[in-house]
């Protein structure tokens, strides 16, 4: 299963350590569901906080310990609810 990312590869260096699946995996996620289509299998980073909390010169974005990559499902689910995003990041970024 190829695993497309819409990241520049430059920035992010989680696919270099071999994470190629989404790693929330809440219920419902994409990457686990054995029929999924090319756009369901695109990672995003979902972000520990919303972007307007970082700094402008953006290099705290870049920092792995604030960002999982995510298929588009986890992502628009940890989107809208807060406590789960930090409860996601204890468990995966501790």
């Amino acid at each position: 299963m190829k695993v497309k990312f819409n990241v520049p590869k430059a920035e992010f260096d989680l696919e270099l350590k071999g994470i190629m699946a989404c790693e929330v995996r809440l219920p419902g996620c994409y990457t686990t569901g054995a029929k999924t289509t090319a756009i369901e299998r695109i990672l995003t980073c979902a972000h520990k906080m919303k972007r307007r909390f970082y700094p402008k010169d953006g290099k705290l974005l870049n920092d792995p310990s604030q960002y999982v990559l995510a298929c588009m499902h986890c992502h628009d689910i940890l989107e809208k609810d807060h406590k789960l995003t930090i409860k996601t990041f204890k468990r995966l970024r501790p």
